[in-house]
């Protein structure tokens, strides 16, 4: 495992001290690698992530010269993190690689911390859209205009001497909101469960928090105004790295599951001979409620950043910044057509019972589950399960989080066309329809709809 040299951890003394005290002497480091730690291998995460280290390299190489340039190495598989560490990634980056865990970490940003992490990794149920998360993450949204939300960030990491920079690298949209055995809103040959049918199922279902957590409370309300009689449903944890899904499903251990975009359920779920359609779960639900964004974050040792140069430095948080942004429309650019794959993925069997169906979460439904965020919003602040001081944080985050939406609500909600009125007529110059339900009034003399 070859060591970063630019930075200070596993240099011993004579040639190796000189390099390190001419790096921080000069205008640029000398070159070297930072081996980070990954998390995951699906088409719209782990990918960027390497297409971040190499535009990284090529900007850094060719502003600084060969001497200044900064390259991010994936280590090889997916290291489990030490168990000295307790499975806490930050403690592990901050130990940097002497120190046992790791000079840098490609991490969920939930693993900012389990309190408040979450708020900058994919948001909150029901919350800002990508672009006005976005917004808040570099604005001057937060204490009078005169903090950025990623300055929260680090000032949160600071007060509490996690010892690690934190840096957000990737941009990914929304997710899909559930593979199960039934739907939830009607569809044709089915009547739609509902959340009150789901609820009762005796179902364990694979959901990340805090959308776990969501659906969970939900359907304790509907127990407590006496809508249902029982709530039968329960929650795994999930597992990075913890086997197939579609199996578990298969083994009976698990009936659902929310997973990611259509990108990285193509690239996960649908490249072996068994699929969610297969496997039963063939109803494919949106929006993507518990999951508007994902933003994913690398981590640096503090020893290692301060090892580099001003320069460096800046180039690293300028090119991240783009990474994000552009990462986001290389992945947007390509769901329309990955959702078709998967919508299509079992109709050559002829067998109509695998097909794979979409369908939506009811908005009686989306009401519900959306009051129910309210409330685990509010009730995370007096969780004495939870470290005082991250409370304290979090608490902090949300407020700032939920000023700059009172801030701004007002233009989100009347600021967009309706979607389904946006591109109905696109298909063609002369303003053919792409699903052929075109009102024929709006199709030209002599063409069909």
């Amino acid at each position: 495992m070859a060591r970063a040299r630019i930075g200070l951890s596993g240099l011993g003394c004579g040639i190796a001290c000189a390099i390190v005290v001419t790096a921080l002497t000069s205008h640029a480091a000398p070159a070297g690698e930072i081996q980070f730690r990954s998390f995951g291998a699906s088409a719209a995460i782990g990918p960027p992530a390497e297409a971040f280290a190499a535009k990284l390299q090529h900007v850094t190489k060719t502003v600084l010269g060969a001497a200044g340039e900064v390259h991010f190495v994936k280590l090889a598989g997916t290291p489990p993190v030490p168990k000295q560490f307790g499975g806490d990634i930050i403690a592990a980056v901050a130990a940097g690689q002497a120190g046992g865990g790791f000079d840098a970490a490609y991490s969920s940003g939930s693993e900012l911390n389990k309190t408040w992490g979450f708020l900058f990794n994919s948001g909150v149920p029901f919350g800002p859209t990508f672009d006005e998360f976005i917004g808040f993450l570099y604005g001057k949204s937060a204490e009078k205009e005169s903090k950025t939300g990623l300055d929260l960030v680090q000032e949160n990491l600071d007060a509490r001497n996690r010892n690690v920079v934190a840096i957000p690298i990737v941009g990914s949209p929304e997710q899909l909101s559930g593979y199960f055995f039934e739907p939830m809103d009607n569809v044709p040959g089915h009547k739609g469960i509902g959340l009150a049918g789901l609820c009762q199922k005796p179902w364990v279902l694979r959901y990340l928090p805090p959308g776990e957590n969501v659906l969970s409370m939900a359907c304790d309300d509907l127990v407590a105004t006496h809508k249902i009689p029982k709530k039968n449903l329960s929650f795994i944890q999930a597992i990075p790295g913890g086997g197939s899904l579609v199996d578990a499903v298969l083994a009976k251990t698990l009936h659902g599951f929310e997973f990611a975009t259509p990108l990285d359920d193509l690239s996960v779920l649908f490249n072996g001979a068994n699929n969610p359609g297969t496997a039963g779960i063939r109803y494919v639900h949106t929006p993507g409620w518990q999951q508007q964004f994902l933003i994913t974050w690398m981590l640096i040792n503090k020893k290692v950043w301060g090892a580099m140069t001003p320069a460096q430095q800046v180039l690293i948080q300028t090119v991240a910044k783009e990474h994000v942004i552009s990462s986001y429309a290389e992945n947007l650019r390509q769901q329309g057509a990955a959702l078709q794959v998967i919508l299509d993925a079992n109709k050559s069997d002829k067998n109509p019972e695998n097909d794979m169906v979409l369908t939506r979460w009811p908005v009686r439904d989306q009401i519900r589950l959306r009051d129910a965020t309210i409330r685990f919003l509010n009730a995370r602040a007096d969780d004495a399960a939870l470290p005082a001081e991250d409370r304290a944080d979090y608490v902090k985050v949300l407020e700032a989080l939920r000023g700059y939406v009172h801030a701004n609500s007002f233009y989100w909600e009347n600021r967009q066309v309706t979607t389904s009125l946006r591109f109905e007529d696109w298909a063609a110059r002369v303003g053919d329809c792409w699903r052929g339900k075109c009102d024929p009034a709006r199709v030209e003399p002599g063409k069909r709809p």
